[in-house]
Parts: structure tokens; sequence; C-alpha cells
């Protein structure tokens, strides 16, 4: 057939290659979390099935697009040249969350892999989802309002506000105080633009930039917002929490969580625990001297008689710290959007007095 049809054999060669391009959609329909998951998936059923995890990794990368196709078959390479998963995962930002990938470096050195990765699967987290969304919202709502008010204004600024100051100065009538306030806001902004656009230009690559959020994941916000801090001690009681059910030393397992926790203030309290257990101190007093757990949390967990119920209590722990403090985030996302509506009223209102009071003292002025 290729010697009678060359050109149908290359064609059809062409749409070989082009497969997963033509079946793969083209907008992304799966948040990063999704996608995240679902390499999840395939590690899993690697680690249970003892299977070869590049060529599974290879094939999902044929499901997607973009960033995170060139993530996955960069990870499937690695695999393939023999580097360990947790590892490769590590030299692949992005590809997996920094809880996940520190969850399988766990599992991976304690010999519970298979585990980890069904305990990260199972959990839901929903606060994590529930506040993402609501930031979002919250953000879209603040760009678009802002936007708007941006573009009116300069329209009152372009078009209104040079005739105002001609009428007025054809009547010999001072400008109200709020139309002067506008018009010296304005002439600063016209004046020193290269400031905002600096200032908009470094928020969104604050925003837009893996590396800068990578940074502020892993050295500021645990120590800015104590929430984030809560958020990851319960992380790390549900990770320990499946080492207690698997049987593996407590000890060993903070060992490792010391020296790969990508959160530096957790990673140093980390640190003084084990140093601590090292000394013969109780590993649940320790923790709970490093703010890790609650004196309550620590008599609990301290007066379990089972390693299975001891792992029960600890997962129940976690999940009550991650909705507890997933409530106090909501409350405060909730205030944020009441201050940007409120700060969004007061700029138009002030715009609407700066405009209605030229037409006021105008018409005193004639009449």
């Amino acid at each position: 057939m290729q010697a009678h049809f060359p050109t149908f054999a290359r064609v059809k060669h062409a749409l070989r290659r082009l497969s997963p391009v033509l079946t793969t959609p083209w907008w992304p329909a799966d948040r990063i979390a999704s996608k995240q998951r679902s390499l999840l998936r395939i590690l899993r059923v690697a680690a249970t099935e003892r299977l070869e995890a590049a060529p599974l990794v290879a094939s999902l990368a044929a499901e997607h697009r973009f960033r995170f196709r060139r993530r996955l078959r960069l990870l499937a390479r690695r695999l393939a040249a023999g580097t360990p998963l947790a590892d490769a995962l590590e030299q692949t930002p992005g590809v997996v969350s920094d809880e996940q990938q520190l969850a399988i470096r766990l599992g991976d050195q304690s010999g519970t892999l298979p585990a980890v990765l069904t305990n990260l699967l199972e959990r839901e987290d929903t606060t994590a989802k529930q506040v993402d969304m609501r930031v979002r919202q919250l953000g879209f709502y603040a760009t678009i309002t802002m936007t708007i008010f941006v573009l009116v204004l300069s329209f009152i600024m372009i078009k209104i506000m040079p005739s105002f100051q001609a009428i007025f100065d054809d009547f010999s009538l001072d400008l109200s105080d709020p139309t002067i306030w506008m018009i010296r806001v304005s002439n600063w902004a016209v004046n020193y633009w290269y400031l905002i656009a600096i200032v908009v230009a470094g928020f969104l690559w604050l925003i837009r930039s893996e590396r800068a959020r990578r940074f502020c994941r892993r050295n500021i916000w645990s120590r800015l917002l104590p929430p984030i801090a809560q958020l990851r001690s319960a992380d790390l009681l549900n990770l320990l929490s499946v080492s207690v059910r698997s049987g593996r030393p407590l000890a060993g397992s903070l060992s490792t969580l010391a020296r790969y926790h990508y959160d530096t203030l957790m990673r140093h309290k980390l640190l003084f625990v084990r140093n601590e257990i090292e000394q013969g101190a109780d590993i649940w007093e320790s923790m709970a001297t490093a703010h890790l757990l609650t004196p309550p949390e620590s008599r609990a967990l301290n007066d379990s008689t089972s390693p299975q119920s001891r792992a029960w209590s600890m997962s129940q722990l976690a999940r009550l710290r991650r909705d507890r403090v997933g409530g106090r985030i909501e409350i405060v996302v909730m205030l944020l959007q009441t201050l940007v509506i409120l700060i969004m009223a007061g700029a138009v209102l002030m715009v609407g007095l700066a405009c209605l009071t030229p037409l006021i003292d105008l018409v005193s002025g004639l009449a």
C-alpha cells in the first residue's frame, strides 16, 4: 500500500503522531489539583502492583496539555533514567503539591508508599478547596470592579472634568473640594503612572510566578498567618497517623520530616522534637512544647491504648483542626469581601460627589 499510495501513508503516519494533540481538549478543564490527583492515582497503581511508573506517567502526559504535559514528560524521563520517585518529584516542581511530595518522600523512606498514596487520595481537603474558591471569587470581583471603575473614572477625567473647569473659569467660580481632590489624585496618577505600573506588574508576578509562590509558601506564609501553620500541623498529624497505623516507629518518621519538610518553620520545630526525643523526652510532650500539638491533644494521644486507636485519634484531631481553621478563614474572607465592597462604595461615592457638587455650585452661582 505504501508503494502505491505514498502520500496516504505519510498522512496516516502524521495523524498517528498527532493523535494525542487531536484527542486532548484544548481548553484546560481540570484544575491543577485535579491533575495532580490523577498523577497520584497512577503512582498508587504502580506502587501497589509493583509496575514501572515511567511508562504510566508518559501515557498520562498524553492526556494533558501545555505546561503540565511538559512536566509529566520530564518526570517520566527522570523515572526511566533510574531516579528514585521522591527525588524525581522534587526535581520536577509543580507536578505534585508540596504536601504530596513530602508525603511521598516519607512513604518511600518508611516503606509505606502505597498506604501514603491511598491516604492522599482518600483525604478530601474540602477546607483548602473552599478557601481557594472564595479567595478566587474575591479576587475576580475586585479585579472586574476595579477595571470598570478605572475605565469610567478615566472617561470622566478626560471628557467631563475639562469641561467643568472651562465653565467654572468662564463664570469665575471655584471648584468644590471633592472635585479638586479628585483632580489632584488623577494628576498624580498621570505623572507617576510608571510607579503604579511597577506595583501592578510586581503583584501580577507574585501571583503568576511559581518560584515566587513557592518561596512564599515555604518561608513566609506560616510565619505571617497562624492559620496556615495550624493547617500544616494538621497535615503533619495525618502523615504520622499513617506511620502509626503501619507499625513504623515515629522517631524515624519525625527524623525524615525534620530533614525534608518544605516549610522552614515546621522544619525547625520538627528538628527540636527530634532532638528532644534523642535526649529521652516524651514525643507528645515535645510536640506540645514545639506548638505542634495543644496540651489536651498531647494528653489524648499519650493516653491511647493501642496503635490503631492512636492513629484514629491523630486522624480525627487533624480533621477537627482543619475544620476549625477552615471556619476561621471563611470568616476572614467574608470580612475581606465586605471591606472590598465598602472601599469600592467609598470610591464611587467620592467620584459621585466630585461630579455632582460642581453642578450644584454652578446652579447656585447662576441662580
